[in-house]
């Protein structure tokens, strides 16, 4: 009986070594003959997809990594020209997500928003590409924005910018929902990761 299941597994892991090197000599055939090995090539798929969810307002996520969703009701708010106030920040840890955004608007010119979101690490921040939806705006009073953020440059900071020539008071309606996907660690630590590095050398001197 155990001479039989000895047989019996021998022969299963034969199998499966001949499938395996079966599998391998296709994968490098197939690489030879497009000039290039599988793993450029899925190097080349994930690139391209990196691309389209970075430059697309209407990028649907499919990933759920440290879902997590946050409104930030604006009421009482008022921002002069070049003010703002910080909406987010997840430092160390870098985000991706979407952000949707009511706030008043130009009647005349709605696609352009009186409002920067700033997207980045700070103090190296930069206005993310919004999308206009008119469907559910209502100038001038409320006007619906969104935008992805987070597919390049790591982001750990979000502000809302006054970039209109004059005060903007925010009332009840108006309000910022940051939605985050995945979390993750950037390679280089920020600047106040430095700086609060260099303080706690300083206070470990003293």
């Amino acid at each position: 009986m155990s001479i039989t299941q000895t047989t019996m597994i021998s022969g299963c892991l034969a199998i499966l070594v001949f499938i395996a090197v079966i599998v391998t000599a296709n994968a490098l055939n197939l690489g030879s003959l497009t000039g290039s090995s599988p793993l450029a090539e899925q190097q080349k798929t994930d690139s391209a997809l990196r691309n389209i969810i970075a430059s697309s307002l209407n990028y649907i996520h499919t990933a759920d990594e440290s879902r997590a969703s946050l409104t930030v009701p604006l009421h009482g708010v008022q921002l002069g020209t070049n003010q703002f106030i910080l909406l987010y920040d997840s430092t160390p840890y870098a985000v991706k997500g979407h952000i949707a955004l009511s706030i008043p608007c130009d009647a005349r010119n709605p696609q352009a928003p009186l409002f920067h979101i700033l997207v980045g690490r700070a103090p190296d921040l930069a206005p993310a590409a919004v999308g206009y939806l008119s469907q559910i705006s209502n100038p001038p009073d409320t006007c619906v924005y969104h935008s992805q953020f987070g597919f390049g440059d790591p982001v750990t900071d979000i502000i809302l910018k006054n970039v209109s020539n004059r005060t903007l008071t925010l009332s009840g309606p108006h309000s910022v929902t940051i939605t985050t996907h995945e979390a993750y660690i950037p390679a280089a630590p920020s600047v106040e990761e430095l700086q609060m590095l260099k303080m706690s050398q300083a206070n470990a001197t003293k």
